[in-house]
């Protein structure tokens, strides 16, 4: 009696496990997974930069800025720049000076062309965040250009650099 009942058993358990999908000749389509799609470009390939300055430090010089092109992608790997900070007085101040009406300012310029020798002035440091830089400005002293405390608005100008564009330069005004 036990040989019948293993025997009904092997038996069954053998269909089961003979028993399969019967589209073994279909395929199923391989998954396409796509290119991640790229949302940065080196600073040497982009046609267009595109400078959005998000802070200055008007004490120290240090500026938070990011670079984009035209398409919008984050801008890596850049290197040179010429970056100037200005000073002016107090525009609700009156002058003494007979030529008041040209309103003084002084300034001091930051540079660096790394396809020359010369060592460039500042620190430009790209975060860990695609297309956003700080710059530390080395030695800034506005205050020491001008009679002592006469510098009252600062502005920063910042002109990047690329092999093929550098982006429009205009004069930013700093909140101290």
């Amino acid at each position: 009696m036990k040989v019948k009942l293993l025997s009904a058993m092997l038996a069954s358990s053998m269909l089961l496990l003979g028993c399969g999908s019967d589209n073994d000749d279909v395929t199923e389509p391989p998954v396409v997974v796509p290119p991640p799609v790229e949302d940065a470009i080196d600073i040497d390939e982009a046609t267009s930069i595109v400078m959005n300055l998000d802070s200055v430090d008007a004490a120290t010089g240090a500026l938070t800025f990011s670079l984009k092109d035209g398409d919008n992608k984050a801008i890596t790997k850049a290197t040179d720049y010429d970056i100037f900070y200005f000073g002016y007085p107090d525009p609700a101040s009156p002058s003494t000076k007979a030529k008041a009406w040209k309103r003084w300012h002084v300034t001091q310029g930051y540079k660096c062309d790394t396809s020359t020798d010369e060592e460039c002035v500042g620190i430009l440091t790209e975060t860990a965040t695609k297309g956003q830089y700080t710059f530390d400005a080395i030695d800034l002293d506005l205050e020491g250009k001008a009679a002592a405390g006469a510098v009252a608005l600062y502005k920063v100008a910042i002109q990047i650099h690329g092999a093929q564009a550098s982006n429009e330069i205009e004069l930013i005004a700093a909140e101290e």
